[in-house]
C-alpha cells in the first residue's frame, strides 16, 4: 500500500489537470483549509510520498536486520496493539471524513488527501514502532 499512496501522491503532485480540480484559494474562510490547498498546489504532496517511502525502506531494513522466526507474547502483544491503533485509526477517521465530504463539498479532493496522507502516516509509523521495539 505505501507503493500505491507513494505512486498517488508523486503522480499528481505536479499534474496540471489534477491542479485544476482543485478548490479555489479562499473558497472557505477557513485557514486550515486553505493552506492545506495551497500546499497541495504547491506540489508538495510529493514530499509525503518521499516520506512515505523513506519509512516503508526504514521498516524493511528494520525487519531484514532484526530478523526473528519465533515470536514471545511480547511481541504478539505489541503486534495486536499496533493493529488495534492502526484499525482504530482508520474506522474513526472514514465516518469523520464521509461527514466533512457530506456537509460541505468544498475541498473534497484535499479532505480526502489529508484522511490518505493521516492515515497511511499514521499505520507505517505504528509498524516502525513495532520493528524498532522488537
Amino acid at each position: 500500500m505505501s507503493v500505491v499512496y507513494s505512486f498517488i501522491f508523486i503522480f499528481t503532485s505536479d499534474h496540471i489537470e489534477f491542479l485544476g480540480l482543485l478548490s479555489h484559494t479562499q473558497t472557505l474562510n477557513s485557514p486550515f483549509w486553505n493552506e492545506w490547498s495551497d500546499f497541495i498546489k504547491a506540489g508538495n504532496m510529493k514530499f509525503i510520498g518521499y516520506f512515505i517511502i523513506g519509512l516503508t525502506v526504514i521498516i524493511l531494513l528494520c525487519m531484514t536486520i532484526k530478523r526473528t522466526t519465533n515470536y514471545d507474547e511480547y511481541q504478539l502483544s505489541i503486534l495486536n496493539r499496533c493493529f488495534i491503533a492502526a484499525g482504530f485509526i482508520s474506522i474513526v477517521m472514514v465516518p469523520v471524513v464521509m461527514v466533512m465530504l457530506l456537509s460541505d463539498p468544498n475541498y473534497a479532493i484535499e479532505t480526502i488527501f489529508l484522511f490518505a496522507s493521516v492515515q497511511w502516516v499514521s499505520v507505517i509509523v505504528l509498524y516502525l514502532i513495532y520493528v524498532i521495539r522488537n
